[in-house]
């Protein structure tokens, strides 16, 4: 069997957003640290505050079923490095 080498491993986590929009970023601070809970681990990740505030932005404006919501980073152990938390609005599906 081959075997390839590997740069880094990129993982993308799908969040709920009605649970982030429970998180409170705190003005003047320039990281959030949070942890995510998986059915077999737990991983942390250091995300930019000011993406945390506009996630939440993004989330009141749409509502936590109008939008997805994901972190992207690269695994390292059990933390989440060079990460970045997305949420995006969903879609508007045409009335039948």
């Amino acid at each position: 069997m081959p075997i390839l080498n590997a740069r880094a491993l990129k993982c993308t986590i799908v969040l709920d957003p009605a649970e982030v929009a429970q998180l409170a970023a705190p003005d003047g601070r320039p990281r959030f640290v949070i942890d995510i809970r998986l059915p077999d681990r737990r991983v942390s990740v250091d995300l930019n505050a000011k993406s945390v505030r506009k996630a939440l932005a993004t989330i009141s404006e749409h509502g936590p079923d109008g939008v997805a919501t994901i972190i992207q980073g690269k695994l390292v152990g059990d933390l989440i490095t060079e990460a970045g938390i997305i949420t995006m609005p969903k879609p508007a599906t045409a009335a039948a």
